[in-house]
């Protein structure tokens, strides 16, 4: 029983150091996106995913409901639970904002990409007097 609860613990703080690690990765992909290093971004994205392939093998490693950790205080197993169940909030909360940022850059190269269409249709040698045309997007 005893080594079962070692075992049981060194999968949470492994699986807890995977959490931090994912919410590195995505945290360093949205700099990359803010940068606009496309090689950057795909190094992230891999590890985002090799990460993610890590988490989803480990099983019964969930934290307890806040309602329980507060029963618990002052126990190592369940300061571990607290810590487990903080980082996947933020985790979560850190994913929300990913999502909305890759929202917005896909509406952005959209309209990115449309405009050179448009450009291209242009032929510049028959055009009588160049128009100034502003376009704006969100990055």
């Amino acid at each position: 029983m005893l080594q079962s609860d070692a075992t049981r613990r060194r999968e949470q703080l492994e699986h807890l150091a995977q959490v931090h690690a994912l919410s590195q990765a995505i945290a360093s992909a949205i700099s990359a996106i803010e940068k606009n290093d496309l090689p950057q971004l795909e190094t992230y994205v891999a590890a985002q995913e090799t990460i993610c392939n890590r988490l989803s093998g480990t099983k019964g490693i969930f934290p307890l409901s806040p309602k329980t950790n507060a029963l618990a205080n002052g126990n190592p197993e369940a300061q571990l639970q607290q810590e487990l169940r903080q980082a996947h909030v933020a985790l979560a909360q850190l994913n929300r904002v990913y999502a909305a940022l890759l929202k917005r850059s896909s509406r952005s190269v959209g309209l990115m990409a449309a405009l050179y269409r448009q450009s291209a249709g242009y032929d510049r040698s028959s055009a009588p007097a160049p128009q100034r045309h502003s376009w704006s997007c969100e990055v």
